[in-house]
């Protein structure tokens, strides 16, 4: 085992990598059972692998024997199974390396030894011509037609990968969270399986899985979502075609078997009249973000987790940017605005532009260095705080604010198009998508119609 970073309590090192000279060597001994899949130049079974990595770079060096590592890992699990239940294209491909050859080279060398001694272990053979040939197992097949020039089937694990390549992955601690439980569902009941075997049996047996958790409707969706895209990322960068789509695409969920969503009240007048008085007496950061959140209807995480450069007081219309940044991300596309800054929402504002350092609400910042924000946990205490002080009852949270909000806009008579900008909610009709939308003035005049 060779150490390549010792700092503190972090200790990383490498297997099956030895050094001679300046170049950096593969070792390791051949599973129990499984030494007959790697064979030397005479056909001998061969009990530990040894080659050169070809690099004289250490990292690369690990790098190129965790993959060698990983295939025969696969190939020797799989192997040693026995069954064709998990036909696997890495143990395929690691069938092929162990015999020195490559996809492809059965059609470019299809005359010698090498090839014709390959060929009769996963036939069963050799056989005559006469002879009846027994069908190969499922795997041995797969590893026949990568040996004739097939190509490589595409699995789960390489759709998740290229999904996180092209940036699509979580974007934080709790995203990451989500997403690995929602895939260690979806391995236990696929494997890592050829994508187009992924079927909606597959797909009602991982929702069935979590009703029976007894779990929401809301939190099935949530698992649903952490797969679906990752299916939509692999039909689209692979140029697959499966037959009936992606399986995970219109799910039924059955609401009656799972428990309902809270319902969220909205605020009265007077209910609200009573928080934002509340506020400014009581006049501290998290009084300031209740108050930004009463009068500009934007969710909880893009108010706590604003920067000071996303606010601006001395434009001709005061108003912060919303948009992705170092403390969260945004719903979708349609949350990044700009939104007027009027009634309390202006006060708060420029209570809390008189913090320290460049985060709006540094009272919500995690306190322990390496943690990363979490905007649930400012939600928690604001939520507490309104319970205690009896501003809010049952059904009625942080998010009521929002609900509130297009209520009073719409009571107001503000034309639709100008809620779903200020609030950004995605568009309904085709046309809303083109032109810049309106301007700060204009949504100004709208949010002055609401301020209590």
């Amino acid at each position: 085992m060779v150490l390549l970073f010792d700092s503190g309590a972090f200790r990383l090192s490498a297997k099956y990598i030895q050094k001679r000279g300046n170049v950096w060597y593969f070792r390791r001994r051949v599973k129990a059972g499984c030494e007959g899949l790697h064979r030397d130049a005479s056909g001998k079974p061969q009990s530990v692998l040894f080659f050169s990595l070809q690099t004289v770079d250490q990292r690369e060096a690990a790098k190129r024997a965790d993959e060698h590592a990983r295939r025969q890992d696969a190939l020797w699990a799989n192997h040693l199974r026995g069954t064709d239940e998990a036909v696997s294209p890495k143990a395929a491909l690691a069938r092929l390396e162990a015999a020195g050859v490559k996809p492809g080279d059965g059609v470019r060398y299809r005359d010698t030894l090498t090839i014709d001694r390959l060929i009769d272990e996963l036939t069963g053979g050799p056989y005559e011509p006469f002879e009846h040939h027994p069908e190969p197992s499922a795997q041995n097949r797969l590893t026949l037609d990568l040996l004739m020039g097939k190509q490589v089937p595409r699995t789960l694990s390489d759709a998740k990968d290229k999904h996180i390549e092209l940036g699509k992955g979580p974007r934080n601690k709790i995203g990451q969270q989500q997403f690995d439980r929602a895939w260690d569902l979806l391995m236990g009941i696929t494997g890592d399986a050829i994508i187009i075997d992924v079927r909606r049996g597959h797909a009602n047996e991982f929702v069935a899985k979590l009703r029976s958790r007894s779990v929401s409707a809301e939190t099935i969706r949530k698992y649903v979502y952490q797969i679906k895209p990752v299916l939509d990322t692999a039909i689209r960068e692979f140029e697959l075609k499966l037959e009936r789509g992606n399986p995970f695409e219109g799910l039924t969920i059955s609401e009656a078997e799972t428990s309902p969503p809270n319902e969220r009240l909205p605020y009265s007048a007077e209910e609200l009249r009573a928080i934002q008085k509340k506020c400014r007496e009581t006049d501290d950061q998290r009084r300031w973000a209740i108050s930004l959140l009463s009068d500009t209807g934007a969710r909880q995480a893009e108010i706590v987790g604003l920067r000071k450069d996303e606010v601006f007081l001395s434009d001709d219309v005061p108003h912060v940017l919303i948009r992705p940044n170092q403390n969260r991300r945004l719903k979708n596309k349609q949350s990044e605005r700009r939104v007027p800054l009027v009634g309390e929402a202006l006060w708060a504002a420029q209570r809390a532009m008189t913090t320290e350092g460049d985060n709006l609400f540094p009272i919500f910042q995690p306190k322990a260095s390496g943690k990363e924000f979490n905007a649930n946990t400012a939600s928690a205490a604001l939520n507490k705080w309104m319970k205690d002080n009896g501003l809010a009852k049952k059904g009625q949270g942080l998010h009521s604010f929002r609900h509130t909000f297009v209520d009073r806009l719409r009571d107001a008579g503000v034309p639709k198009d100008i809620r779903e900008q200020i609030g950004g909610w995605k568009p309904q009709g085709v046309s809303e998508g083109y032109g810049k939308g309106f301007s700060l003035a204009k949504l100004k005049d709208a949010m002055l119609k609401i301020v209590i």
